[in-house]
């Protein structure tokens, strides 16, 4: 009589074995894939909102060190002006004297603007007011001496009622949306320009 000693799987039993192996495998699959796509998004939304408070900071920056401000809908850009009153020139002692109606002060000013052009938002600084209007906001193109605020950018607005700007800026990175509406004031005072 001849003895086997044949230790093994059979067949089924190693068809089994790899039917619950591969299901193990789909399940962690799975999880890896759902776990990696929730990451993206997360850190897409988190990416918008951490852009979107450094971009808020920076016009808020703008804003406060303004003392006059529009908001050209059509061009979709918020102009902040540095105004400053200069005194009318004063005669030296021993001069004629003007009528006592000397000239009144005069106003000089610098513009800022932040404009959206191609989904992203723009910045233009220490521009000469009488350079800016409809016209070549709207022929505005982006230069080389134009700083990038932001990209991701769908849409900006600003509502001005007085000294009170009210911003409202959204944002999109791939499916990640971000909408960010704040209000915020003027300090230096109201100037009307020009």
């Amino acid at each position: 009589m001849i003895q086997s000693d044949e230790k093994g799987f059979t067949l089924v039993e190693l068809v089994i074995s790899m039917g619950m192996f591969s299901v193990v495998m789909l399940a962690i699959l799975i999880f890896m894939t759902t776990g990696t796509r929730s990451y993206g998004t997360a850190k897409n939304e988190l990416n918008l909102q951490m852009e979107s408070q450094m971009l808020l900071n920076q016009i808020r920056d703008l804003t406060y060190s303004a003392n006059y401000a529009t908001y050209d809908d059509t061009n979709k850009a918020l102009l902040l002006y540095d105004v400053q009153k200069v005194k009318a020139a004063t005669p030296s002692p021993g001069l004629a004297s003007p009528a006592p109606s000397a000239a009144p002060a005069t106003k000089t000013a610098k513009v800022t603007v932040v404009y959206l052009k191609d989904d992203a938002l723009y910045l233009k600084k220490d521009l000469d007011p009488s350079h800016v209007d409809s016209a070549t906001l709207a022929g505005t193109c982006v230069a080389s001496d134009d700083y990038l605020f932001s990209r991701y950018m769908t849409d900006f607005k600003a509502r001005i009622n007085k000294n009170d700007v009210k911003l409202t800026i959204k944002m999109k990175n791939g499916n990640s949306k971000y909408t960010l509406n704040e209000g915020i004031t003027i300090r230096n005072g109201w100037v009307t320009y020009p």
